[in-house]
């Protein structure tokens, strides 16, 4: 199912509809800020297994948890003190931080990985999302099913995989720009994948420290 909402002022009525498909557990096709994303409800199994199955082909590639602010991450990520100092002039915005998984969180997303990605998007449809229900929290993974998808156009992704998913967002197309990942895991932040997000001090975007298997928008 695709539904079009207007790429300015979404309709309430129909952002209610989108977040009744999250609140079910269904998968769902959205817009963020770095282009077209694939995720669910993090804090529902089935779909949070959905979610798996329609990655399948891509296992090797580690998602994030979507939030509005930090008081939504204390399950699942432990943000210390300096982690939080560097965050917090970066957020909300096109970046991905990695940072220690918690207990549950590892639990809840039935994985058994020491990290947890992080995203605090801005952008006109996630901002009309979290209004509506601001401790939401969303898994979350670019919209494509193999390496080479690349879609801008909600068509597309429907022509493509839209079997594979419960609901696809249309709010026209949208750029792919890919989120700048920085790894906050020990006391230096270290830049995973270089993106559309400015790394703070330098003025630019710095170039990446290292290969990165986070698939994150």
């Amino acid at each position: 199912m695709r539904l079009e909402i207007h790429p300015e002022t979404p309709q309430v009525r129909l952002m209610r509809k989108v977040l009744e498909a999250f609140q079910k557990g269904q998968v769902v096709v959205y817009p963020t800020d770095s282009g077209y994303s694939l995720g669910c409800d993090a804090l529902s199994k089935d779909g949070v297994h959905k979610l798996y199955h329609v990655k399948r082909e891509m296992k090797k590639y580690l998602m994030a948890l979507m939030v509005r602010d930090f008081s939504a991450l204390s399950e699942f990520a432990k943000v210390e003190t300096s982690a939080y100092r560097y965050m917090k002039h970066l957020v909300p915005g096109p970046f991905t931080f990695v940072l220690p998984a918690t207990v549950r969180a590892k639990k809840i997303l039935d994985v058994n990985r020491p990290e947890v990605g992080v995203r605090m998007p801005k952008g006109v449809f996630t901002d009309a999302l979290f209004s509506l229900a601001p401790e939401a929290v969303i898994l979350t993974t670019a919209a494509k099913v193999r390496e080479e998808d690349s879609f801008i156009d909600p068509a597309d992704i429907d022509e493509n995989f839209g079997h594979l998913v419960d609901l696809i967002v249309d709010l026209g197309p949208r750029p792919v720009t890919p989120t700048t990942i920085i790894s906050l895991v020990t006391d230096t932040p270290e830049v995973l994948r270089e993106g559309s997000g400015i790394i703070p001090g330098t003025g630019s975007k710095a170039k990446s420290q290292g290969s990165t298997l986070w698939q994150s928008r």
